[in-house]
């Protein structure tokens, strides 16, 4: 069955409609002779059976649908018969074999361009609704109604439904405004509603609180009928079915529920949870940070409680600036996405802290729309301030600048950050202090020329808004034939450049926002550490540039010391990181000499983030110590370091420095590390880390990563 949900997809603003219902449609279905003796009963002492399908049966339901969908196919149709004349040729055994069809014709106004296209109808049960274009087409879908009404022998309730074109109709007890695009409860079904609420209210009273189960079944669906106009009554909904749960028979009483209070609203202040540390944190569009504490009554809650309450915090804490918004709230907990999604759950306790949420969202005038993330991408839970965009990627400056002159000038970058924006204007996916909006979807393109670099995720969306706005728009995307989207780019396009390939065709914004090399850019990329292709030796051999020269070739010293000119636009080469403050040592805390690294990888190392760098170099210095600075020991330490699996190292990262930092403070090798080793490093987990035995399993799978990444037998 079709409900009205699905209008919100088939209808289109300026649409109108009409509706109407079966008469008697059960009974259409004949039911065949030999299983007519199934459907027997009794009458003050008569045998009667059942000839036709009856209402009351169970399965009647199912197999009428079954039944209405073929004339639904038929409705739908491009192809069914629209006119008297085809009808009277297939009742006339002149064309039995052949389908209902007509001749397909092109061009004309716009009435006949629709002619032959399907109906748009939505069947529920017996009832229709059918949306047209405008009043004339409403009268041609209305004859065509009738036509395959008679045809399949069944007949219009003509005092039921509305047959006229309207734009406003009442339908399964809501009124469809299609003019305003609302759903709305009906005075009649407002009073039934109440009427029968009341009747419960008096029996419980009576009864001592105990009713019978049908009855509040009853009450329940006919609640349930309204949610599309009243999205708060699931909410509170939710109690009724949590009684209804405790029946042991549809005959049997059950217990008026007591959980239908309106929650305190002055209860506490709220936002998003970290359950390693014991607190919740919170973040405004990735810009301003809240956090606070979890109590320690609370501490022992449910995973999914803590984070329904984190949200419910994060809320109220940037109340001021959410008020009147639509928020979209990014979550790694797949059942809180679902109950926020529909603003329900079977758990009582959950129900109640949604109901909270849901009257501070209502007060303030706040749309919230949960989305799920993976866990790794879900900085909140792990660090505020550790977050990359690996969508922001910058197109080389100087093809932009060509563009710009083909068919510029641009106004504003649509998809762009405070480092890779393109133009002084632009729209960010996260609020930042330079960028003019967030979220460029949700903004008019029109009246712009809009420079177009979106995350390749958006461009379905991208080219639906073109389509639907007409908007100017250059717009840089993979050449992807097969994708959805290509097609109707391709479409809209007046023309299309395909660039050729180059490794500094685009630029990550994590690195910085500095551009590839070229003679455009010699001061910002001096100190630039690469590394380029030898092809003798079939390896990446690591340097810096220390400078350009007239030519715009770059002067690149090699690690062993070696120096050499290139021209970086003709060498396979990629960019590890800006080394324009080397260090000769860098201690960790304690003064420990750890390692030779930038100070900008030094301090990612400290915190956690960079220790695949950390091990690959430790174990490379190591080898260099003992074969000697040449290019054969380069070669070893390139092969080693594609050995390292950058998955496994990302997530076990922050584990494997920890034991590594062990190691080197109790002064136990740690690659490869004895069993001896980790049984030491167990222990002061579980003595001083405050780990409980449950949880070594992740430390442990750690250590034996790294080892196995490295070619060593895991010790753990």
């Amino acid at each position: 069955m079709e409900t009205l949900k699905k209008l919100r997809r088939l209808a289109k603003p300026g649409d109108g409609c009409f509706s109407f219902d079966l008469q008697d449609g059960f009974h259409a279905l004949g039911i065949h002779p030999d299983f007519q003796r199934f459907m027997r009963f009794d009458l003050q002492g008569d045998l009667l059976q059942c000839s036709a399908m009856p209402f009351g049966w169970s399965d009647a339901p199912r197999v009428f649908c079954k039944f209405v969908r073929v004339m639904v196919e038929a409705l739908r149709s491009p192809q069914a018969a629209e006119d008297r004349r085809e009808i009277k040729r297939l009742r006339d055994g002149s064309a039995v074999r052949q389908r209902w069809s007509v001749r397909r014709r092109t061009g004309g106004a716009g009435g006949d361009a629709n002619r032959h296209s399907g109906m748009r109808v939505l069947p529920y049960m017996d009832d229709f609704l059918v949306l047209v274009d405008s009043q004339r087409e409403g009268f041609r879908r209305r004859e065509k109604v009738q036509l395959v009404l008679h045809r399949l022998g069944l007949r219009r309730n003509e005092k039921k439904g509305q047959w006229e074109p309207t734009q406003v109709v009442e339908h399964l007890g809501l009124e469809v405004d299609l003019k305003l695009g609302q759903f709305r409860v009906t005075e009649r079904r407002v009073h039934k509603i109440h009427t029968k609420a009341k009747e419960i209210l008096c029996d419980a009273a009576r009864n001592r609180r105990w009713i019978p189960a049908r009855r509040l079944a009853s009450f329940t669906g006919l609640c349930q009928s309204v949610y599309l106009a009243v999205p708060a009554a699931r909410l509170y909904l939710r109690e009724l079915y949590f009684v209804l749960a405790e029946k042991r028979s549809w005959g049997a009483k059950v217990e008026r529920a007591q959980d239908l209070e309106i929650p305190d609203e002055s209860e506490g202040a709220h936002g998003l949870f970290d359950d390693n540390l014991g607190c919740w944190g919170g973040v405004l569009n990735l810009k301003f940070p809240a956090r606070g504490f979890w109590p320690d009554e609370m501490r022992n809650w449910h995973i999914t409680h803590l984070e329904l309450e984190a949200v419910y915090k994060t809320v109220q804490a940037f109340l001021q600036e959410l008020e009147g918004k639509v928020v979209r709230l990014y979550r790694d907990n797949q059942a809180v996405v679902a109950m926020l999604s529909h603003f329900t759950s079977r758990n009582p306790d959950l129900m109640r802290r949604m109901r909270r949420l849901w009257l501070l969202l209502d007060l303030h005038d706040i749309e919230l729309q949960a989305r799920y993330i993976r866990s790794e991408a879900n900085v909140w839970a792990d660090n505020l301030s550790r977050c990359e965009d690996l969508d922001d990627w910058r197109l080389n400056r100087d093809w932009f600048v060509w563009a710009n002159k083909q068919w510029g000038p641009y106004t504003v970058d649509r998809f762009a950050s405070e480092i890779s924006a393109q133009l002084p204007r632009y729209y960010a996916a996260w609020k930042d202090p330079k960028c003019e909006g967030v979220d460029s979807l949700t903004y008019n393109w029109r009246g712009e020329n809009n420079w177009v670099n979106p995350p390749w995720a958006l461009l379905d969306e991208v080219a639906h808004k073109l389509r639907e706005e007409g908007a100017a728009a250059t717009v840089v995307a993979p050449y992807w034939p097969g994708q959805s989207w290509f097609r109707e780019l391709e479409a809209l396009a007046t023309e299309v450049v395909i660039m050729p390939r180059r490794r500094d065709l685009f630029t990550p914004s994590r690195l910085g926002g500095s551009e590839l090399l070229g003679p455009s850019n010699e001061q910002g990329d001096r100190g630039l550490k690469i590394e380029v292709f030898w092809k003798d030796n079939d390896c990446f051999y690591p340097g810096v540039v220390k400078e350009f020269d007239e030519d715009g070739k770059a002067h690149v010293l090699y690690d062993d010391g070696d120096e050499e000119t290139l021209d970086l636009s003709e060498e396979n080469f990629k960019i590890i990181n800006s080394v324009s403050e080397l260090t000769d040592e860098a201690t960790d805390a304690d003064g420990e000499n750890i390692e030779r690294i930038s100070g900008g990888d030094y301090e990612e190392y400290k915190r956690g983030g960079a220790v695949q760098n950390f091990l690959t170099r430790s174990l490379c210095e190591r080898w260099r110590g003992e074969l000697g600075p040449s290019r054969l020991t380069e070669l070893a330490v390139t092969m080693q370091r594609k050995a390292l699996l950058d998955t496994t190292m990302s997530n076990y990262g922050p584990k494997a420095r920890r034991f590594i930092l062990f190691c080197e403070q109790h002064q136990r090798p740690w690659l490869p590390a004895s069993e001896a080793t980790v049984l030491l490093y167990i222990a002061s987990l579980l003595k001083d880390g405050g780990i409980k035995s449950a949880s070594l399993q992740p430390y442990l799978s750690a250590i034996n990563n790294y080892h196995e990444d490295l070619r060593f037998p895991g010790p753990a």
